[in-house]
C-alpha cells in the first residue's frame, strides 16, 4: 500500500511507501504490520484462502478499502471534522457504502456510551532502537486507565492482531514514556446483540472491545522473533518512494 501526495507548487506527485517509517530523516524501519507478514497466519487463514481461491485477493482488497474508509472517518470525527453519509437528501454524493456507515455508527455507539477522553488518533511512532514503527488507531483514557485500541472491520481477529497491539504498546512506552494499562481490539463486525448483561465486557449491538489478556511480554517476544526473521530475509530493504510529474501537455508543432 502506498500514500500519494500531490505537490502543486512543484507540479509533482510523490508516492510514499507506507510499509516503512522514517527516523531522523535518514533511517527507515519497517512497520509492525509489515513485519508480521512473516508470522504464520494459522490453519483458519490458509483454509479461507484455499476456499476462496482466485477470489481471495479481490475479497482482501475490497475489505482493505472498507477498513481504510472507516478508519479515516473515525480519525476525522476525533479531530472535530463533521462526517456525513451524503451531501444532500438525493444521495447524489454518497461518501460511504451502507456497510461502512454501519460500522461507523457502531464506533459512535462505543464512543458515546463509554466516553474515552484524552484520546490521540492515528498516532505515528517509530524507533531506530526497537527497529520498527507503527500507526496506532487510538490511545485514550477510559475511566482512570490508559487504553491502546485498534479498530478492526474484518470478520475475524487473528493472533497477529494481538501481537501487533503488544508491539505498539512497547513502541509507545519507548518513544513517549506512556505505560499502557489495557489493550483492546474494537471489533466492528462482532456478533454481539447488545450490552453485556454482567457489565464485565465493553460491547454493544454488533461491536465489542475485545481486551487482549494474553501475557504481554510473551506477545512482545513473539514479535521480536518475527522481527529478526523479517530482518534476515530483508537485509537490504529500502522504501520505494517515487516521484512523477502531475501533468502533461503536448507542445504545438511537435
Amino acid at each position: 500500500m502506498a500514500h500519494t501526495i500531490h505537490k502543486e507548487n512543484i507540479k509533482k506527485i510523490q508516492v510514499l511507501d507506507e510499509r516503512f517509517y522514517e527516523v531522523d530523516k535518514e533511517i527507515y524501519v519497517p512497520g509492525a504490520t509489515t513485519v508480521l507478514d512473516a508470522y504464520p497466519k494459522g490453519f483458519g487463514f490458509y483454509d479461507w484462502m484455499k476456499k476462496n481461491g482466485a477470489d481471495a485477493d479481490k475479497i482482501r482488497d475490497e475489505a482493505a478499502k472498507v477498513g481504510s474508509a472507516v478508519h479515516q472517518a473515525i480519525d476525522d470525527y476525533l479531530n472535530d471534522f463533521e462526517i456525513f453519509w451524503a451531501k444532500d437528501d438525493k444521495n447524489e454524493e454518497q461518501h460511504y457504502t451502507l456497510e461502512q456507515w454501519q460500522m461507523i455508527c457502531k464506533f459512535m455507539d462505543f464512543f458515546e456510551t463509554h466516553k474515552p477522553f484524552k484520546y490521540r488518533s492515528e498516532l505515528v511512532l517509530a524507533s531506530s532502537k526497537l527497529g520498527y514503527g507503527g500507526t496506532m488507531d487510538m490511545v485514550c483514557q477510559i475511566g482512570n486507565e490508559t487504553w491502546l485500541i485498534d479498530h478492526k472491520t474484518s470478520n475475524y481477529i487473528w493472533k497477529t492482531h494481538e501481537i501487533q497491539l503488544a508491539s505498539y504498546a512497547k513502541l509507545l512506552e519507548e518513544c513517549e514514556g506512556v505505560k499502557v494499562d489495557r489493550m483492546g481490539i474494537l471489533h466492528l463486525k462482532a456478533s454481539t446483540r447488545g450490552p453485556d448483561k454482567t457489565g464485565k465486557k465493553i460491547q454493544g449491538e454488533g461491536w465489542q472491545l475485545k481486551e487482549i489478556t494474553r501475557d504481554r511480554d510473551e506477545l512482545i517476544r513473539l514479535f521480536g522473533h518475527t522481527l529478526r526473521l523479517w530482518q534476515e530475509e530483508n537485509k537490504n530493504f529500502k522504501p520505494r518512494n517515487l516521484t512523477y510529474p502531475d501533468r502533461f501537455k503536448r507542445k504545438k508543432g511537435k
